[in-house]
């Protein structure tokens, strides 16, 4: 009877403990890079001091209780503040964490932080509030590894994940631009490998072939050499290239990249938020040299509406501070923090004997981040107002802030709604502590001068992948001279007979390189659709397929060696080497078209569903020649055929023709190459008696076939001959005089192209000089 009334009396013990007054004040911290390591000579870190100021403004405005400015949170709590440099260093970033976590205001340390900046000090900084408790919220860490809430039970951001952002410009490059061939280019830090993995797995997804991946170490310097993977990169051939890394090390790779041909016009660099900054492309002083560098660049960033109500106030009340940048002669700002901090001044070297370095704010420049970090630290005000004011803790305690950061959290932040993803339930703890609502990116261009916002990119709902949406405006500024979107590179195989008889097939090879040729020059010269203002970038990939006609396993090795660079394939191969080599494209979605392959069969367009041809296909042809046959007045006529899926197919679309018109037709036929089985075909023929004779070989086979049907008489005046596409046969056994006076007389049947304009345009041109592949 007495355990009913053990728990009431607890919960009304502990509301009795909290409830006499509130807490008189909070402690929140910062981790914000304003100077870097030695490493980059400890240079300032501008856009750090910024967002330092948007922390420094968001906590002023939540003590002022006059400024009309959430005056309702922690109306009788103040908000003590100070903060640490990360200067982009995990181990820096570790250690002050750890700092401030334990050691700050005089060894009570601090009830949350925010901060860091790059998602690698983020991360090490985690693991060191972790041991303490400590809740922490990023303003700017957007590293999809950070999402790991089992390793980082107490990380949160106001940013989006990199899984968002990876997944956007994949979209971007797939759906916007309409490219599937790109190189890759990576930071080792957490930021870059694990944001260039997730873009990896949603750009396969789309079936975008990634040519080459490099990958750069951080912290680089002008000295850095870069020559290994520029050289990798322009090995590859790739013009689109996506890259992932911090801004000063994405500007120092993307200038060096250009000084070794790999940028520039033609070229189209796709970059991640880091990378799309105006800090990035400042770098480069000479604003010459930084146009023919950017010029054409395209990246992502987190967006804010700045047209919100929101935005406007924040926009004011920051522009209204005063500057804390100094005068100008090193006479810097030496205000204190509430831990007796200097907050705009500093040694940035560690050399006592030098003196403090200024690094304050104007307040007057605008950076997206910055209104992260002001968002991030409300977010932990509004927290902090729900333990002390609601649950009238008397102590706050980190597991407690959290959760009440991560569960009941939720407000219209300057970067629209801001509110975190509780995966308390799931045991992997993914995605805990991520911001679940407002994620929207804007698409920025740099143009001639400077990067301009030309659209926006964002899911369908957190979280969907697979669902985006894509606004842009009509205006793009690319690398090239004529503004055309760059070429991706994209390679059309070409699969050819290295031998095979005559010079057939060299010259069909010779005449797709020709047309590839005239198609990059763009002048319309043979086909005036093809012209346009600019060159374009199309070439082949050339693979040789063994003997044309019946190499059948060299041909599918040719075709899986170049399967994976190619958008689709032109090849030679016969009819029987493609009702293969067909059903694989149809499986790899890789379209193909043919030249030489004829039989009906490959018509089907549910098993071979990605292939075409040029050549008219047997039962076309098969129709017209029996319409000539009975034009002819003839009634019966025999075919000669060798037992292959061109011939066996042939014969019987002619044999239906036939039947179709009151014809009647007498068929023999033999294994290719079998002599025996030739002469049996023609003594059969003879014994049938018919003198209209159809011929279906291939040259290695018509020598024989024609040598046995004179010793039977079969090629007596009193018989006509036709041999299916025997103007190439002869061509081939030109050479060869016995052949030349056997085939006199004979009548071939093939499409003849000669009467098409298109095809005199080409026989003009046939006798310049062609590719350097035809010599």
């Amino acid at each position: 009877m007495q355990q009913p009334l053990v728990v009431p009396l607890l919960l009304l013990s502990a509301g009795l403990a909290g409830a006499s007054s509130a807490l008189s004040s909070v402690r929140l911290c910062g981790l914000f890079p304003r100077f870097r390591t030695a490493a980059q000579d400890f240079k300032a870190d501008d856009s750090g001091t910024r967002r330092f100021a948007a922390f420094v403004q968001a906590i002023r405005e939540v003590n002022n209780k006059t400024d009309g400015i959430a005056d309702h949170l922690l109306p009788t709590t103040e908000v003590l503040f100070t903060q640490r440099d990360s200067r982009r260093d995990g181990a820096t970033a570790f250690f002050e964490a750890r700092e401030l976590a334990t050691s700050a205001f005089k060894g009570q340390g601090c009830d949350a932080i925010v901060g860091a900046a790059s998602s690698g000090p983020s991360a090490l900084a985690a693991l060191a509030l972790k041991e303490s408790s400590t809740p922490q919220v990023s303003y700017s860490s957007t590293s999809a590894g950070l999402s790991d809430g089992s390793t980082y039970p107490y990380f949160a951001r106001t940013v989006p994940s990199d899984d968002f952002q990876a997944t956007g410009l994949a979209d971007l490059v797939h759906s916007l631009f309409g490219y599937k061939r790109i190189a890759t280019v990576a930071s080792t830090d957490a930021y870059g490998a694990s944001g260039m993995l997730a873009f990896k797995r949603r750009a396969s997804a789309l079936g975008i072939v990634t040519l080459a991946s490099v990958s750069i170490t951080g912290g680089a310097n002008d000295e850095s050499d870069f020559s290994e993977q520029t050289e990798a990169l322009r090995a590859s051939g790739a013009t689109v290239i996506v890259i992932f890394a911090g801004g000063y090390d994405a500007s120092l790779f993307i200038e060096k990249a250009y000084d070794a041909g790999v940028g520039g016009p033609g070229f189209l660099w796709l970059g991640s938020d880091a990378v799309s900054q105006a800090s990035t492309m400042a770098r480069i002083g000479d604003p010459t040299v930084r146009r023919h560098v950017f010029q054409g660049f395209f990246g992502l960033t987190p967006s804010a509406s700045t047209d919100s109500p929101i935005f406007r106030r924040y926009n004011r009340s920051r522009s209204a501070m005063p500057s804390t940048a100094g005068d100008g002669a090193g006479n810097c700002d030496l205000e204190i923090d509430d831990d007796g901090v200097q907050m705009w001044a500093a040694d940035n070297d560690g050399n006592a004997s030098t003196p403090l370095v200024c690094s304050g704010s104007d307040n007057q420049q605008h950076d997206i981040y910055a209104m992260y970090s002001y968002d991030a630290t409300f977010a932990l005000a509004h927290a902090l107002h729900r333990l002390v004011e609601h649950a009238r803790v008397a102590e706050v305690r980190g597991d407690e802030l959290y959760e009440a950061l991560v569960t009941n959290v939720s407000f219209e932040g300057v970067t629209g709604r801001i509110a975190f993803n509780d995966a308390s339930a799931d045991p992997s703890r993914r995605t805990h502590g991520d911001r679940t609502s407002g994620v929207r990116y804007d698409l920025w261009n740099f143009g001639q001068t400077e990067l301009s916002v030309v659209g926006a990119w964002q899911p369908c709902s957190a979280g969907a992948a697979a669902c985006s949406e894509i606004s842009t405006s009509a205006n793009f500024t690319y690398s090239t001279a004529d503004n055309s979107k760059p070429h991706d590179g994209s390679e059309i195989g070409l699969l050819f007979a290295e031998s095979g008889s005559g010079d057939g097939p060299k010259m069909a090879a010779c005449a797709a390189l020709l047309a590839l040729q005239h198609v990059n020059e763009g002048n319309g010269s043979v086909v005036p659709e093809l012209s346009r203002s600019g060159p374009n970038a199309l070439q082949f990939v050339p693979k040789p397929i063994g003997i044309v006609r019946a190499d059948v396993a060299s041909a599918i090795r040719g075709y899986e060696s170049i399967r994976d660079r190619i958008d689709g394939f032109v090849d030679g191969a016969a009819s029987r080497t493609n009702v293969h080599v067909a059903q694989l494209g149809a499986l790899d979605g890789v379209p193909q078209l043919s030249y030489y392959s004829s039989a009906p069969e490959l018509s089907c367009d549910v098993q071979y569903t990605h292939f075409g041809r040029s050549y008219v296909s047997d039962k076309i042809s098969s129709s017209v020649l029996a319409e000539q046959l009975a034009g002819y007045g003839w009634q019966h006529y025999g075919v000669l055929h060798v037992r292959d899926e061109w011939a066996v197919g042939y014969q019987e679309h002619l044999a239906q023709n036939a039947f179709r018109l009151g014809l009647t037709q007498f068929s023999g036929s033999w294994t290719e190459s079998n002599a025996a089985e030739i002469r049996e075909a023609v003594q059969m023929m003879r014994d049938i008696g018919v003198n209209i004779i159809v011929s279906l070989s291939f040259e290695v086979d018509l020598l024989p076939l024609l040598s046995s049907a004179e010793d039977e008489g079969l090629l007596a005046d009193n018989f006509v001959w036709i041999i299916i596409e025997g103007s190439g046969s002869a061509a081939n056994l030109g050479t060869n005089p016995e052949a030349t006076r056997l085939m006199a007389g004979m009548l071939s049947f093939e499409a003849n192209p000669v009467p098409a304009f298109g095809f005199q345009r080409l026989f003009r041109l046939w006798g310049r000089p062609g590719p350097p592949q035809c010599p």
